[in-house]
């Protein structure tokens, strides 16, 4: 029998989801997944980065749900998300007819963005413009106080958001590296050193 593929298909990549009925159930099943509201924008920005499905398929999948009661809001402000019974009911049912390799990508990169914000929640960078540039502050939060802060300036506004942007990807990478350069470690520099080659800092675009 042949499939009836009823979703719009740009910008997705072979072995998107072409159905509507799929792309209501890879959010039904992200959100029974992640068992904690979701925001929006990660759900589409997850399906979209990885060519899963067509953006306007995932608006009008997240209202049909809404409507029918399978997800609800929980924040309207935040714009969350989270699943209903009735939801993890068709999550549950009908989650493993979905490729694993789609349900995995739209997972890993829904998590990627949660811990990115919990980073930037709990360490904070605040750009301070100065008279000849800018001062960039940085906190690292631990155990309900500042763990370690710093203040680096740099000359101008592009170089100040890049330095606020990579501290809040990879915070702990910093700190590491703080710390073995004032203890003289230079074995726990180096072994951090290559963490961050592995990882990687946040690129400059």
């Amino acid at each position: 029998m042949e499939i009836e593929y009823d979703a719009l298909d740009a910008g997705i990549d072979p072995g998107g989801l072409r159905t509507r009925s799929n792309v209501r159930l890879l959010i039904c099943y992200i959100l029974d997944s992640l068992k904690k509201p979701i925001k929006r924008d990660y759900v589409i920005t997850a399906m979209q980065k990885n060519g899963i499905a067509n953006y306007f398929e995932i608006i009008d999948a997240f209202v049909d749900l809404k409507n029918k009661e399978n997800i609800v809001l929980t924040d309207e402000e935040q714009d969350t998300f989270t699943v209903t019974k009735s939801g993890r009911l068709i999550a549950s049912n009908l989650g493993e007819d979905l490729p694993l390799t789609i349900r995995e990508r739209a997972l890993s990169t829904i998590c990627d963005l949660l811990a990115q914000e919990q980073n930037e929640t709990e360490n904070t960078a605040e750009i301070v413009k100065e008279k000849n540039g800018y001062m960039v502050e940085c906190h690292i939060k631990g155990f309900e106080t500042d763990l370690f802060s710093f203040r680096i300036y740099v000359p101008d506004a592009k170089q100040a958001r890049l330095v606020k942007k990579n501290f809040q990807a990879n915070p702990e990478m910093i700190y590491k590296m703080m710390v073995a350069a004032i203890t003289r470690n230079s074995e726990f520099a180096g072994q951090t050193l290559e963490e961050i080659n592995g990882k990687g800092l946040r690129k400059q675009h």
